[in-house]
């Protein structure tokens, strides 16, 4: 037993999140420990509940680096599979929390729950840990207001309905999309907004149909970006996609993964009878997104 463990499921990585890895840290100082963040794949609700997972907000990759940017020494990712679902809650601190992580400390969110059918809470996790000669602590994941709890449904659902500015009040940064950049119709270049069509992740919630202002990160470099969600109306093109014009960049990018984050929704799609229309009203969306990110930076 020589470390100290963050334990969640860490969607989204969170203010409430932050909170818990920061209450780690401390207790990690004072014993001069480790701190590891403990978090689940697949998300629980993949296996218990399939119907009803839900969209992510963060793969595991961008997961695992914010853990690590917020304070995390290490992370160790627990492989949530029909056996540790049976686990009692028993069994999971004294098999997985000391047994294969090694824990002395544990530090979990309030409403915490583990175990077989979710019959532990952070009450029982406390208890367990003391057993075994360990400490568990419980803290509070609230919004700035004191009144409600922060959670990762609660933003995922802010996200599907364009509310990027929120859910990034409550993330602590803006909401980041991570895809692979592929060929798309074109037709953006055709008219004098050429896009990176990016292909997100297919885990992951992506934002309402609409027009946002926001950053492409491309290796360690960011750019401005007026990027699009949605079908297209205009040319009925029926597939949604996500399109990122990049205001001060014009090279290729076809096969690269990057980064496009949401800072806010400029206006929602929308059809234009006329071509020319559509780029006039694009040209205002950029100069709305560059004066959007200019004040960002």
């Amino acid at each position: 037993m020589n470390s100290v463990v963050a334990l969640g499921n860490f969607d989204g990585v969170h203010l409430g999140h932050q909170v818990v890895l920061r209450r780690a840290v401390e207790e990690g100082q004072e014993r001069g420990a480790r701190v590891i963040a403990a978090t689940f794949d697949p998300h629980p609700r993949t296996v218990l509940a399939r119907r009803s997972a839900p969209k992510l907000l963060t793969t595991l990759d961008q997961r695992r680096e914010a853990l690590l940017r917020y304070g995390a020494d290490d992370v160790r990712v627990i492989l949530f599979d029909e056996e540790l679902s049976q686990k009692s809650p028993e069994e999971f601190v004294g098999d997985v929390l000391v047994g294969e992580i090694g824990a002395e400390a544990v530090v979990v969110g309030e409403n915490f729950r583990f175990g077989h059918r979710a019959a532990g809470d952070a009450g029982d996790l406390g208890r367990i840990m003391g057993d075994l000669g360990g400490v568990a602590y419980a803290v509070p994941i609230r919004s700035e207001d004191g009144e409600s709890a922060l959670s990762s449904t609660h933003i995922r659902a802010l996200i599907g309905a364009g509310e990027v500015g929120e859910a990034a009040r409550l993330l602590g940064r803006p909401y980041v999309l991570r895809g692979e950049v592929v060929v798309g119709d074109q037709r953006g270049r055709t008219i004098g907004f050429p896009t990176a069509n990016v292909v997100p992740d297919p885990a992951l919630v992506v934002p309402a149909r609409g027009v946002y202002a926001g950053f492409m990160r491309i290796g360690k470099e960011s750019y401005a970006a007026c990027t699009n969600v949605g079908v297209a109306p205009t040319f009925e093109r029926g597939e949604s996609h996500v399109e990122a014009h990049l205001l001060d960049f014009d090279e290729d990018l076809y096969g690269r993964m990057v980064d496009v984050s949401f800072l806010r929704r400029i206006r929602p799609e929308k059809r234009f009878s006329r071509v020319d229309e559509l780029k006039e009203q694009i040209a205002r969306d950029v100069e709305e997104a560059r004066r959007i990110t200019n004040d960002t930076i």
